[in-house]
């Protein structure tokens, strides 16, 4: 009887050691699979921010922007946006921000195959708007 007691208790020793195995692989199968998920996350946004990242590829389509005055930079990311100008507005306003560019009113030709920078060159400047906002 006391063989029986033993071996019951050397049995599940071995599934508990098995399943602790087992728990802890998968534990860490998930830490592995979200860190590599929130690093694609960081480098796809961080190409956003500093590389030449567009909706489209050329010839793109392009898009009536309606800037209005006192319009907040996120507003106007978001507006892109919405648009499919740009693939994300948080990236864009982080540029604008690190940039320091001042974006104006008015009405922009807006095109889905540029570039952050090409579309900052755009807005920021009255002589490519196609009408000026009055103030």
């Amino acid at each position: 009887m006391a063989q029986k007691g033993s071996a019951t208790k050397v049995t599940m020793d071995i599934v508990g050691f098995i399943l602790h195995l087992l728990l802890n692989i998968i534990f860490y199968a998930v830490v592995i699979f979200a860190i590599y998920k929130v690093g694609i996350t960081v480098k796809d946004f961080c190409f956003q921010v500093f590389g030449n990242t567009t909706m489209d590829a050329e010839p793109g389509i392009n898009v009536e922007i309606v800037i209005k005055e006192g319009a907040s930079t996120m507003e106007v990311a978001s507006a892109l946006e919405m648009n499919r100008i740009i693939p994300n507005r948080y990236s864009f306003f982080l540029k604008v921000q690190l940039l320091k560019h001042k974006i104006l009113a008015g009405t922009y030709l807006l095109n889905t195959s540029m570039t952050y920078d090409e579309i900052l060159e755009q807005i920021t400047n009255y002589a490519n708007a196609i009408v000026v906002e009055e103030e």
